[in-house]
């Protein structure tokens, strides 16, 4: 795949499950106590885990043929519209909305966007992120 087209790319859907485990590993990580709720509630930047699973991040610049040597990630945001928690199914799709060069061409972005969604509603959208990265020249 050619810079021209990574517009557009879309990483293959796939499904998540959220597990207590998985949970308590993430918050003990952040520096907070696991959660002893029944049904521990995720926190917004545990979208990043699930957005993750199976490196889907290095596989999708893999499949647009990026080094990874040149890949400095800039910035991330995250939208978290519904209470994510241990037990949930979810679909999570993600593609590259965005590739843009700025200073004269010396400086090139990429933007990666995945929206999660509830695996048997898949109408409800659960969260989504924004992902910048910057390609380097090397």
């Amino acid at each position: 795949m050619t810079e021209d087209n990574y517009v557009g790319y879309e990483y293959p859907t796939y499904d998540f499950t959220v597990t207590e485990e998985s949970l308590n590993r993430f918050m003990v990580a952040i520096g907070r106590q696991p959660s002893s709720a029944t049904t521990p509630v995720a926190p917004p930047t545990y979208q990043k885990v699930i957005e993750g699973k199976g490196d889907s991040s290095r596989k999708i610049l893999e499949n647009l043929g990026i080094d990874l040597k040149r890949v400095l990630h800039a910035e991330q945001e995250f939208d978290y519209l519904e209470p994510i928690t241990a037990g949930d199914r979810l679909e999570v799709s993600r593609r590259v909305s965005d590739h843009y060069f700025k200073k004269n061409g010396t400086r090139e972005f990429l933007v990666v966007e995945s929206e999660i969604r509830r695996a048997l509603l898949p109408q409800i959208l659960v969260g989504r992120s924004r992902q910048v990265l910057i390609l380097r020249q090397i």
